[in-house]
């Protein structure tokens, strides 16, 4: 009896497996917090050679941090996390992928000092700013908070900010990583060759 009753589980078992096998596979798992719904961003901001539209990259994966230039900690750690990640990469991974530095400052950080600042992890980022009103909207989009703390006067002040990092596939917003996950250099760039690859 017990035999006979085995039979049919097996079966069972054999038939999910095959089942299993001939399913098509999904997307590949990232490291970095996927958007089940990814939405569509765009914003135009200063670069130092002028304005910058996001759409403008569109062929491009696009890693996009907001920080600020007198930052003392989370935005170089950041910064140089997202260098170690694009430097691990091809020359020809490197070409379709653009990190983005954004000021949540825009009163001390000009488009020019922004650029430098990126310029500074490595001479193909992007560094942008804008008017504080155009900087809030972008800011905004995305969902990040930020406010002016310890003020001693007009250029002398810390700002604490969303420290996430964003990344952005074909104009829309896909992955997320927070400041630890963004450190972990070889899982950010099998999440990066996985989007250039169109997953």
């Amino acid at each position: 009896m017990r035999r006979k009753a085995l039979w049919p589980m097996l079966a069972l078992l054999a038939l999910v497996a095959v089942a299993y096998l001939l399913l098509p596979k999904g997307s590949p798992t990232f490291y970095g917090t996927r958007l089940l719904n990814p939405r569509p961003v765009d914003f135009t901001l200063e670069g130092a050679g002028g304005p910058v539209r996001l759409a403008d990259l569109e062929d491009k994966v696009v890693p996009i941090f907001f920080g600020f230039v007198h930052c003392p900690d989370v935005c170089p750690t950041t910064m140089l996390a997202l260098r170690r990640a694009y430097q691990a990469l091809s020359p020809q991974e490197q070409e379709r992928v653009q990190v983005v530095f954004i000021s949540v400052d825009p009163e001390r950080d000009t488009p020019e000092i922004a650029q430098r600042y990126a310029e500074a992890f490595h001479e193909r980022f992007l560094g942008l700013s804008g008017t504080p009103e155009a900087i809030r909207e972008v800011a905004q989009r995305f969902g990040v908070y930020y406010q002016k703390t310890q003020y001693r006067g007009p250029l002398d002040y810390q700002v604490d900010h969303t420290a996430t990092t964003f990344v952005v596939r074909e104009g829309r917003l896909t992955l997320l990583y927070s400041p630890d996950k963004v450190e972990a250099t070889d899982r950010v760039v099998a999440d990066l060759r996985a989007l250039l690859r169109g997953f």
